[in-house]
């Protein structure tokens, strides 16, 4: 009762700020007969004729920026045309570092353009276009895309510096997006945004709120895509990578993707032999954990069109699909996209061996800004593993601040299995966050090609979350956090209850602490742990540095473990990083990862990587010419993904058409 009182007047007490005049702006789709040369100047003829977008605003307090930004949108039968105008009173403190297509430009100067072809109003459906002030590129495709250039698509930047800040010119090809094939002309969500790095402030054309609403993105009215008859439809990435092993051991392996797209919606993906013997994966942390760890997906096969196969739930059952269940396959075929402006898809299925399979499916319907439902299933057979069956329905309903939702999910492993479901009700307003949980998973719910931490429990839980920058004073970002739980196993016998709290400041000076603690209760053992955590050079990567220090107890026994990393950039070519982490409980752990990379240019780069876990070392280096178009070619002595040194050199090459 305490908590719901507790709940009832923080919901209250929140104040709902609502769209401005600046939200869910409008600007007209102009076609151009004559395309701008993309050379970073704005002198063409043509950008007289776009229609411009003004007055950009600073999402926190919705008024206009200081440092203003106009942008300009055109299009044609091929492409659309983007261009920006980022006036600086402080030209000479323009920030950018990135010169690595694909790289991401925390602290930098960047603009970016957003759309959604298909006007779905959630962020799913969102393609994003960034560059910084240097020219380098990124792009972030709805549902997202594999790491070649030719997958991610093929577009243009530039970029001038002027006397009064910089300028930018994008060309983007229609065939990068999926768009609806329609006759006639249509509304796009569109935005512009730009990241001004001495203010560190993200300004918006069409203000979404502190909460990145996109429903109140702005709208590209009149657009007429052109027909799925202009795209090249079909391309194909093989590979082919002899091997030289401990032992004079030798192997030639090869192996062909195939990505073909029916209809400007739809794409398949087929893969047969993929090499993920030479993807580096993420490296698993030694911090205290009662379950499994979640490791990061890199894989391309598993990244192309991930957002489609998104069955995760961090918060609350677990991640219903986890791709690094599937270790290996001979053959894997996906097909994702939009049926329909509401309707998407995503079917994934891979075979090894002859009996070895695995199978997700799912499909959701969108309701825009209103929320939506989806239906799923997953399905493993094979010899080694016991069959596995699991399908289930989630959906959620936005009406104003409150959002309600749930999901009801059955999985079985041979002959057991069991349900799990929950209900949600969330308050969403700017700066703030706050949801009420209940959930229940049977003890015999089996969760095979996912990642769920604990079965047989049932119970409640609630997080808060407050988030605000501050414009004025010592302070610029402040971020907290609050989650208590209250579960017990199905049976009513206790299981876990307890609270977890944290606050981090960033400071102006580029500096930023973090204060935490958790007090709960497990399986009847005790957990007070408290947590304290400093970095300096937070918008820099080249010359950050971090230090956390925890410490209490965990099931009664004393716990200590930190963590602390370093990153520069010497010679001005030369990045290296230390991290280490260090746990002290039941048993001594360390682990520490030393990496190196020097970038003789944007596409060509040495790189290095030494990880100590325990007493297991590994290390590999290699050479790499990749990220541009046509062929690419890696040199690799050691096994990037092994927990120990293997003599072993690979030479790899791909091709992409």
């Amino acid at each position: 009762m305490r908590l719901i009182a507790t709940l009832a007047v923080v919901l209250l007490c929140s104040i709902p700020l609502h769209a401005g005049q600046y939200s869910s702006r409008s600007i007209p789709a102009v076609r151009t007969l004559l395309p701008p040369v993309i050379d970073g100047r704005l002198d063409d003829e043509v950008w007289r004729t776009a229609p411009v977008a003004r007055d950009f605003v600073d999402p926190y307090t919705g008024k206009p920026a200081v440092e203003q930004t106009e942008a300009y949108i055109l299009y044609d039968s091929t492409a659309i045309y983007v261009a920006f105008y980022c006036h600086d009173s402080q030209p000479e403190a323009i920030v950018a570092r990135e010169i690595r297509p694909g790289s991401e430009f925390p602290g930098e100067d960047t603009v970016t353009f957003q759309i959604d072809p298909f006007f779905s109003r959630n962020w799913t459906g969102i393609s994003a276009f960034i560059v910084n002030a240097l020219g380098t590129q990124n792009e972030r495709i709805a549902g997202g895309r594999a790491a070649k250039r030719e997958w991610r698509g093929i577009w243009q930047a530039a970029v001038q510096r002027v006397p009064d800040g910089w300028t930018v010119e994008m060309r983007i090809p229609w065939e990068v997006l999926n768009y609806p094939s329609v006759h006639g002309a249509v509304n796009m969500s569109i935005n512009f945004k730009r990241d001004h790095a001495r203010t560190r402030i993200d300004y918006f054309w069409s203000d979404v709120t502190p909460l990145r609403r996109p429903e109140l993105m702005g709208i590209w009215q009149g657009v007429q895509p052109p027909k799925a008859t202009q795209r090249n439809t079909l391309q194909m990435l093989t590979y082919l990578t002899p091997e030289w092993q401990d032992g004079g051991k030798q192997e030639v392996r090869a192996g062909v993707d195939l990505r073909y797209a029916p209809t400007p919606q739809l794409t398949g993906v087929l893969s047969l032999s993929p090499d993920f013997r030479n993807i580096e994966g993420a490296v698993e942390g030694i911090e205290f954990s009662r379950s499994e760890r979640f490791v990061e997906e890199t894989r391309p096969f598993f990244m192309e069109g991930i957002r489609y196969f998104d069955l995760t739930e961090p918060y609350g059952i677990g991640r219903l699909f986890y791709a690094r269940r599937i270790r290996q396959f001979d053959a894997g075929v996906k097909l994702f996209g939009n049926l329909n402006s509401a309707l998407s898809v995503g079917v994934l299925s891979t075979f090894y061996g002859k009996r070895e399979s695995a199978s997700v499916a799912h499909l959701r319907y969108s309701l825009g800004e209103r929320g939506g439902w989806s239906v799923f299933g997953l399905l493993r057979r094979g010899n080694e593993n016991p069959h596995h069956d699991g399908y289930g329905i989630t959906g959620n309903y936005r009406l104003g601040n409150y959002r309600l939702g749930g999901k009801w999910i059955y999985a079985r492993e041979a002959s057991t299995g069991g349900v799990a479901a929950d209900v949600t009700l969330n308050y969403e307003v700017p700066r703030w966050f706050s949801g009420l949980r209940w959930m229940r998973i049977d003890p015999d719910f089996r969760a095979a090609l996912g990642l769920v931490s604990f079965t047989d429990r049932q119970g409640w839980s609630w997080y808060t979350r407050y988030d605000n920058e501050i414009r004025q004073g010592p302070i610029r970002e402040v971020e907290a956090d609050f989650f208590w739980r209250h579960y017990t196993h199905c049976d009513g016998s206790p299981f876990e209850e307890g609270t977890n709290a944290s606050v981090e400041l960033t400071f102006r000076s580029d500096y930023s602490l973090r204060l935490g603690y958790e007090i709960a209760t497990f399986e009847g053992a005790r957990d007070r742990v408290y947590e304290i955590g400093v970095q300096g050079n937070v918008s820099n990567r080249f010359q950050r540095w971090e230090l956390s220090y925890e410490f209490g107890q965990r099931s009664d026994q004393d716990i200590r473990f930190v963590r602390f990393g370093l990153t520069r950039r010497l010679l001005g070519r030369l990045d290296v990083g230390f991290s280490g982490s260090i746990l002290r409980f039941d048993q001594s752990r360390e682990q520490y990862i030393l990496t190196f990379s020097w970038e003789f240019d944007p596409l060509r780069a040495l790189s290095a990587r030494l990880v100590r876990r325990d007493n297991d070392l590994n290390w590999y280096v290699a050479y790499r010419s990749a990220g541009g178009v046509g062929q690419d070619l890696y040199l690799i002595v050691g096994d990037p993904n092994s927990r120990r040194f293997t003599e072993r050199v690979a030479l790899k090459w791909v091709w992409a058409r």
